[in-house]
């Protein structure tokens, strides 16, 4: 084993809940992949509390490695010669992971996320690896080097700037007028004083004011015109960026947004911006300052090369002064970076959740809480702001001795005659507009990495793997056939064990069970939001589910979730949803269904603007909205989890019926804890107890038998 090797892939230090993917993010790069632990995390579905092994194993044959776990001892582990993560016990029993990278000069050589690498003894390993668990892992064909991950963030950049690659090259072209425009005072300046005030020659002098004049306005011209341009670039790049980041966020698995805050997911939106300023300032700033430097020497030199070795060995240290403040000020502007969207994930919660704060009078403490997260994106700000000071600091007083020393030498060789007056001002105003120019550039690579930190940030998400299409064109639906299903959350134990249903055209089947059982997860396994870890699941008793095209199934699916969506326009909007229609084509339909005796309540009838969120609507008025939508799409399987739960009896009586005439249209299934409801109206019933239907039938069939719903009943009588 390459002890070299090891040393450098280091595992990182963070909290015990953190340990297992730490050691699993080692183990990507001691591999050469690349990952982050925010990804490893969602994957294997690590809480407060830590990660399960389970959870580790499904996000390691996940990520392209072959997984396996094992129960081992000393000697196995010896023998085995790879790397394995170890699940053992520390100080005061706490459940930690190790990396044990192998065995070399009887030591064991220990990537402890805790402590760094360490080396343990045989006798020193079995104290603490007292489960003898393992997790073996190899890279297979799926494995993704880091190389090939920055392959393709190069291709997505370079394909989102493609289009600018003419406004860009002109403006680097308008740069470079513009930096050689720029000496124009300076050497002007230096004929002004030498040459042409004492001939005391009026035409040289109107000549050279008309010139100077024209350079200057022709400098101006440039620097409007590119401006211009880069204004119209950062236009049409951010609208590109966006829509290729937005598109793509669209088109992520729903478990992907099941653990993101929105907060979060805005700042990644608003990164745009850091990107597009680095772009910016690289077609303009940059490339002007490294031209400043390369004039401003071929000057000097020309006027005194002494002056051009003084700045040729004073400039480096001058650079490196500045330099050295970078990776503080990158640290630092992460920090700000990762604070900011903590903040802003703070405002955007508190906000939707106003309602709970007001009822249980908690504003004093989530004032608290945002005085907190606030704060600390203040202080972040701070120090930021303090290390900027002490290099501005620094950067002065290297920069005063820098022109001091020139003025010094200059002045001496004015006194000795060795050097015009003229010269003497031409090599300061050169020098002075050469000192931004070091400075910009050795401060380059802050924006840059802050581009770079931003830029993986969105590329993390894009680069996701999106839903799973699907080939199978279907036409029509028949029935739905489950069978063995079984289903868990990352790193957590079965939910669903065995799930055995039927939903069939003209039926309505509904599935009953305790709070937390899985009714509305197998909702969304039909769905097609979650993959199931076993079972089928069969379309029209000949199709997998998953080979169904993915576009084609939820045109043929409707669904009224438990919180119901409603966005922020009138009636039709909310159930036209942006499909091209007639309104009144919408008020025909709603008026043929019986929804226009409640919508009628509404003050301005189908104009109503209904508020950000519903917020204008009741419970029940939500649910009947979002009844209308699904059923204007003319759904062929609707799924209705807990759809009628906020309705008052009269509503909720007018929706089952609707729903029962129309059922010969479709299959229906109905997710419900209110059972009064299926008595009369569910053709079979299926009930969900210890993650398995443990029985069906009509309600009278189940009432023969002892279980959740008969329990139900013989509560009530």
């Amino acid at each position: 084993m390459n002890q070299k090797l090891i040393t450098k892939t280091h595992i990182l230090q963070h909290d015990q809940s953190d340990c297992g993917v730490a050691c699993l993010l080692s183990l990507i790069q001691y591999y050469g992949g690349s990952s982050s632990l925010e990804k490893l995390r969602e994957l294997s579905g690590t809480t407060k509390q830590g990660t399960t092994l389970l959870g580790l194993y499904q996000t390691a044959n996940s990520i392209g490695f072959t997984a396996e776990g094992n129960e081992a001892d000393i000697q196995a582990i010896i023998d085995h010669g790879a790397p394995v993560i170890l699940h053992v016990v520390i100080e005061e029993k706490l459940q930690h992971y190790v990396v044990c990278y192998g065995f070399e000069n009887d030591t064991f050589i220990i990537g402890d996320p805790g402590k760094g690498i360490v080396y343990y003894s045989k006798e020193e390993l079995d104290k603490v690896w007292v489960s003898k668990s393992c997790l073996t892992l190899t890279p297979n064909n799926n494995f993704i080097k880091a190389t090939e991950t920055k392959k393709s963030k190069k291709e997505w950049f370079l394909k989102l700037l493609k289009e600018d690659k003419q406004l860009l090259i002109i403006s680097i072209v308008l740069g470079i007028g513009i930096a050689v425009l720029g000496m124009a005072m300076s050497v002007f300046s230096q004929k002004l004083i030498d040459d042409i005030l004492p001939s005391q020659n009026t035409t040289k002098l109107v000549f050279g004011i008309g010139l100077l004049t024209f350079l200057l306005l022709i400098r101006v011209g440039f620097s409007t015109l590119r401006e211009l341009m880069l204004i119209r670039q950062s236009k049409d790049f951010n609208n590109r960026i966006i829509d290729s980041f937005y598109s793509s966020l669209l088109h992520l698995p729903k478990p992907f947004f099941d653990t993101r805050k929105i907060g979060e997911l805005v700042a990644r939106l608003n990164d745009t911006n850091r990107v597009q300023k680095v772009i910016k300032h690289i077609a303009s700033n940059f490339i002007i300052d490294i031209l400043v430097v390369l004039v401003s020497f071929g000057f000097l030199f020309f006027y005194s090369w002494q002056v051009g070795v003084i700045v040729l060995v004073s400039l480096p240290i001058y650079f490196l002064i500045i330099y050295r403040f970078n990776s503080k000020i990158i640290k630092s502007q992460k920090e700000v970076m990762q604070s900011y969207a903590l903040n802003e994930s703070n405002y955007i919660s508190s906000m939707q959740g106003i309602a709970t704060i007001k009822n249980y009078n908690r504003q004093s403490f989530f004032q608290k809480v945002n005085q907190l997260v606030f704060g600390n994106l203040q202080n972040k700000i701070v120090d930021l702001g303090k290390i900027n000071v002490r290099l501005s600091l620094f950067a002065g007083i290297a920069g005063v001795l820098f022109l001091m020393a020139i003025l010094s030498y200059t002045s001496l060789q004015v006194y000795n005659q060795q050097m015009q007056l003229g010269e003497l001002m031409a090599i300061l105003g050169i020098a002075g507009s050469l000192l931004p120019s070091i400075t910009n550039l050795a401060l380059i690579s802050i924006p840059i990495n802050e581009a770079k930190i931003a830029f993986n940030r969105m590329f993390e998400f894009t680069s996701i793997e999106k839903e799973k299409q699907g080939e199978f064109v279907l036409t029509s639906f028949e029935s739905l056939e489950i069978e063995n299903l079984s289903f868990r959350f990352a790193g957590r134990s079965q939910l669903l064990k065995d799930v055995n249903l039927s939903i069939k055209k003209g039926e309505i089947s509904a599935v009953v069970g305790e709070s937390g059982s899985g009714k509305s997860t197998l909702g969304q396994i039909f769905q097609k939001f979650y993959n199931f870890e076993n079972g089928n699941v069969i379309v029209n008793k000949k199709t997998n589910l998953d080979d169904v095209k993915l576009s084609n199934w939820r045109n043929l699916v409707g669904v009224v979730p438990q919180d119901i969506t409603i966005f922020n326009g009138n009636v039709l909007d909310n159930i036209l949803l942006g499909q091209e229609d007639k309104p009144e084509n919408v008020v025909a339909f709603c008026q043929e269904y019986g929804f226009e005796e409640f919508i009628k309540d509404f003050p301005q009838g189908y104009a109503t603007i209904l508020g950000e969120e519903g917020v204008n609507l009741s419970g029940g008025q939500k649910q009947i909205i979002a009844l209308a939508r699904v059923l204007y799409k003319k759904p062929e399987l609707l799924i209705l989890d807990e759809a009628t739960a906020a309705m008052d009896r009269k509503t909720e009586k007018f929706s089952i019926e609707l729903i029962s005439k129309l059922k010969e249209n479709m299959g229906v299934l109905f997710i419900s804890h209110r059972l009064e409801t299926l008595k009369k109206y569910a053709d079979n019933i299926y009930v969900l107890e210890g993650g398995k239907t443990v029985v069906q039938g009509s309600h009278k069939e189940l009432l023969e038998t002892s279980n959740f719903y008969s329990d139900y009943w013989k509560e009530l009588v």
